[in-house]
């Protein structure tokens, strides 16, 4: 039976960011990138500069696709997404096959490298730090200036965002890490246990805060090793 793998971009990301998956996972793993309101296909809807308002239009993207076994991976502001995902489809008695929090520090910690909300070159320089845009794209005034919106609502919702240490998940949960990620250090990632009431793991790859892309095969690898455990998926092949 095939398993579909909802994911949820990072600050300022679209669903864009997965358009590569599909072709490295196989058949049985149903890959359905996440859109967010002001990017991608919907770029002219308005940002959700609040959490909730957020975790909402995401919930109802995803029930609206919900036909069979399903897993939610995030990345950096996606894990803190999916989190929030996972425990409202868990009160409807929905549970993920598996969930998989990326590039993020536990939900009860503070961000480690919070970005600027003042000048729009501050946190242009706050992006190109990060390392996962193209620095021609970050310098690119045009396209900075539609972005902008977009990524105040987003960092602003990632930077204060929190939860209480006992807000846990009941699923089976893998955290990932880049093993030199400054927003994430290993021991932002490990504390992920604190939020599980299931079977958990971390895995950490070699990279920065874009280990997602940097060392995307490894990851992949490790996202069917964990579906696969279903006897069902046996006879794995990639597309």
């Amino acid at each position: 039976m095939n398993v579909r793998l909802f994911c949820l971009p990072y600050a300022g990301g679209s669903a864009r960011i997965y358009a590569e998956w599909d072709r490295q996972l196989p058949d049985w793993i149903d890959v359905t990138p996440v859109e967010l309101p002001g990017r991608g296909l919907r770029f002219h809807e308005p940002v959700r500069t609040r959490l909730d308002d957020l975790v909402a239009d995401v919930h109802r993207t995803v029930t609206a696709q919900l036909d069979g076994p399903f897993a939610v991976f995030g990345h950096s502001l996606g894990a803190m997404l999916g989190f929030e995902l996972v425990r409202l489809l868990a009160r409807e008695g929905r549970r993920p096959e598996h969930f998989y929090p990326s590039g993020a520090g536990a939900p009860h910690l503070p961000t480690r490298n919070p970005a600027p909300q003042f000048s729009d070159a501050a946190i242009r320089s706050h992006l190109a730090g990060l390392g996962g845009t193209p620095r021609e794209l970050v310098e690119n005034d045009e396209l900075m200036d539609l972005m902008m919106p977009v990524l105040r609502a987003d960092f602003g919702i990632a930077d204060t965002y929190r939860r209480a240490p006992d807000v846990t998940v009941d699923c089976p949960t893998t955290a990932f890490g880049g093993v030199d990620d400054p927003e994430a250090p290993p021991v932002d990632v490990l504390a992920w246990r604190r939020h599980v009431r299931a079977p958990f793991a971390v895995r950490f790859l070699p990279g920065d805060h874009f280990f997602v892309n940097t060392a995307r095969s490894a990851l992949l690898d490790q996202l069917i090793a964990t579906l696969q455990a279903d006897p069902t998926r046996s006879g794995v092949t990639r597309r």
